[in-house]
């Protein structure tokens, strides 16, 4: 699959989870919370785009391909963390630190997965965008407490 349609499908698909789910959480929010709420989105429907497609790009059921699916689990998972930790940093405060080290993790998963060939920056627009939701991501859940909810 082209980098371009997925990044398209993607952007697609991260639109449309916000407007199902997050409609309530997006008009009583502020620009950083709205951000967070998108990029959460965002990394949950990566992954689960990323699990729909493995069928697509592999051929076959083997290793490369488990290791393909599962990961999109994983980016899924740690968009939801992102998710339950906008809406209970307040109640659950561990939760910002296990989404902290979940977004670093990933921010590392998508560098080593960019950078596969070597010392080369990212070899397409996926994988820059990946990188840079991440980021976004681990810096929104490492602010302060209100600012998530502001």
């Amino acid at each position: 699959m082209d980098a371009l349609v997925m990044l398209a499908i993607w952007s697609g698909a991260t639109i449309l989870l916000v407007a199902l789910f997050g409609r309530r959480a997006w008009g009583a929010a502020a620009p950083a919370p709205r951000l967070y709420l998108a990029l959460g989105w965002a990394l949950v429907s990566l992954g689960g785009l990323q699990m729909l497609v493995t069928p697509l790009r592999y051929e076959s059921f083997d290793e490369s391909a488990l290791w393909f699916a599962t990961s999109g689990g994983a980016i899924g998972l740690t968009g939801a963390l992102n998710l339950l930790n906008l809406a209970r940093r307040r109640h659950e405060p561990a939760t910002r630190h296990l989404c902290i080290a979940a977004d670093l993790f990933i921010t590392l998963v998508f560098l080593a997965v960019a950078t596969h060939r070597g010392q080369e920056p990212p070899h397409d627009p996926v994988s820059a965008l990946m990188i840079a939701v991440a980021v976004a991501a681990t810096a929104l859940a490492g602010a302060g407490r209100d600012a998530a909810r502001a």
